[in-house]
């Protein structure tokens, strides 16, 4: 982590094409404004497109949600790991549009044993990451990782441990492989099928339908050459939510991820809202140089997934309230506003849209009240939400959207 995110900006890069020229966030340009928290009402999405119109593929994809699905990726560090945010998130547009399933869900997690969403075990697979091992035969895929199964491999899913889940909707499994591979599907303990994965150098998905899923296990026979790259669960309608958190990342790693690889994944997913939310995993008590550095990374960032993904809006959620023990006492890490007034500045730099989170939380000091709230709605590392903090805060992103979509609609 500490790698990838004091790497430096070379001075001949600044010649170079517009994505990649750092920019010099001087009282000019900066558009960071007071703490929206001074703002009366809830913190609306800030629009900072041409046309004030930042969300329209995904608004104007909504209109057809119950003829066809309409996919959201969500990336993140450790604060949505688990579906802690996203689960709520995607239960209530899932609510308002259809849907049915958890969307994607990679190979091997480590968060597996207490996401509630969805059950998941896994064996005997190679794991390569954005913040972890690396692989120049195994690319790394949108979500920033990459799976290779090894002899006596196995990956099982099963519906959540809620009270109410249902039966797993059908999957849709995403691999490259440059030889025919045999997958071995086992559906509820009892029924057995064999798939052969064809060969090809593009990414190909294979879809099991089977009704009533209440476990699914799936075994690769054969293993030469086959790159997975995680499933996906989901009906042929409504929303979906694809949570790609992953623990450490600053964002910058998204970088990292080729075009081809990029595009190759959209074109079976056709994204139509990228969110957005990091630095968590920056933000330090004793940097004092204002973030500058991260906000030109990010700004590469940005323009890159506007690139690969034409057809998707791109929403940037700021970082979230974080606090440490200044003399005894829980406080706000005193450059965390910084941070959320940089990312601020890449989204007015890059013309998206920006949910300020920090100020839905409350602003300063709001993690303390998260924490010490009864019942808790954070951890006490004063960092990570609650799951009934999770459903605070995406109640809160999902009502910011919806306000903006009835604005969209209603022409103002």
């Amino acid at each position: 982590m500490l790698g990838d995110i004091k790497v430096t900006i070379d001075p001949k890069e600044q010649t170079a094409k517009a994505d990649s020229v750092p920019i010099a966030l001087t009282k000019k340009n900066i558009t960071a404004k007071k703490d929206s928290i001074l703002l009366n009402g809830p913190i609306r999405i800030e629009d900072f497109s041409e046309n004030k119109n930042a969300l329209r593929y995904f608004f104007n994809a909504l209109k057809n949600a119950r003829q066809r699905p309409v996919r959201i990726a969500f990336f993140g560090d450790s604060f949505i790991e688990g579906d802690i945010l996203c689960g709520s998130f995607r239960d209530t547009l899932q609510q308002v549009f259809g849907g049915r399933g958890v969307g994607f869900v990679p190979i091997t997690s480590d968060v597996a044993q207490f996401r509630t969403t969805i059950q998941h075990s896994f064996s005997n697979w190679a794991t390569y990451s954005i913040v972890g091992a690396k692989s120049a035969t195994s690319p790394l895929g949108t979500s920033g990782f990459c799976f290779v199964p090894l002899e006596g491999n196995e990956v099982e899913y099963k519906p959540g441990r809620k009270r109410d889940s249902r039966p797993l909707p059908p999957l849709r499994l995403f691999y490259v492989s440059q030889l025919n591979n045999l997958l071995q599907v086992q559906i509820n303990d009892t029924l057995i099928l064999n798939k052969e994965l064809r060969a090809s150098s593009e990414l190909q998905e294979e879809v099991i339908h089977q009704k009533k899923i209440e476990s699914i296990k799936l075994q690769f026979k054969t293993v030469d050459s086959l790159k997975v790259y995680g499933a996906s669960f989901e009906d042929s309608v409504g929303v979906y939510v694809d949570n790609f958190s992953m623990r450490g990342n600053s964002g910058m790693g998204l970088y990292q991820i080729g075009q081809q690889q990029n595009e190759e994944f959209n074109k079976l997913q056709d994204y139509k809202l990228i969110i957005l939310q990091y630095g968590l995993n920056v933000v330090t008590e004793s940097d004092t140089s204002g973030y500058h550095w991260y906000a030109d990374k990010m700004i590469k960032v940005v323009n890159q997934l506007k690139r690969h993904f034409p057809e998707a809006s791109i929403l940037l959620v700021s970082v979230s309230d974080r606090s440490s023990n200044q003399n005894g006492e829980f406080k706000t890490i005193p450059s965390l506003p910084l941070m959320r007034d940089r990312q601020r500045d890449v989204a007015s730099i890059t013309k998206v849209a920006f949910w300020d989170l920090y100020s839905s939380m409350g602003g300063k000091n709001s993690m303390v009240k998260f924490a010490t709230a009864t019942p808790p709605l954070a951890a006490k590392d004063y960092t990570h939400l609650t799951f009934l903090g999770g459903k605070k805060l995406a109640k809160q992103l999902a009502d910011a959207i919806l306000h903006e979509r009835k604005q969209y609609e209603s022409g103002k």
